[in-house]
């Protein structure tokens, strides 16, 4: 038996939150959130148990380069969703990350999404070191 995914969602448009949690339902995927800002994605990426995230580039409180950031850090496959053209707006850090452009359907979220838990449950471990 499989865990459902949890996936961590930083969005602050209501529409697309309740489109993406729709998605998570119909998945069968555990929503951890949603956040609405960068202070409440960070505190999530701290606290929570996270397989993968979806975090909006332009937040009502700023971009979402420091929740990125965060799940870098802590090895979560994340990709960034935008209505703007990232072509430019998104920081050279960051241009392996996979960007979904707005409006979206569900299988245009549903099969990156797919990709970043199939990366993450692929990689192996190192041992520690004796």
């Amino acid at each position: 038996m499989t865990t459902a995914a949890r996936i961590l969602i930083v969005e602050d448009s209501p529409f697309i939150t309740m489109a993406l949690e729709a998605m998570c339902d119909s998945l069968g995927w555990v929503l951890i959130g949603p956040a609405r800002d960068a202070a409440q994605g960070l505190a999530l990426v701290a606290s929570a148990t996270i397989d993968a995230a979806l975090v909006d580039v332009m937040l009502g409180d700023g971009h979402g380069w420091g929740v990125a950031d965060a799940l870098r850090a802590r090895g979560i496959p994340f990709l960034f969703i935008t209505g703007h053209d990232p072509a430019g707006l998104v920081p050279v850090r960051f241009a392996s990350v996979p960007v979904v452009r707005k409006p979206f359907r569900l299988a245009g979220i549903e099969a990156p999404v797919r990709q970043l838990l199939a990366a993450r449950s692929s990689r192996i471990m190192p041992l520690p070191a004796s």
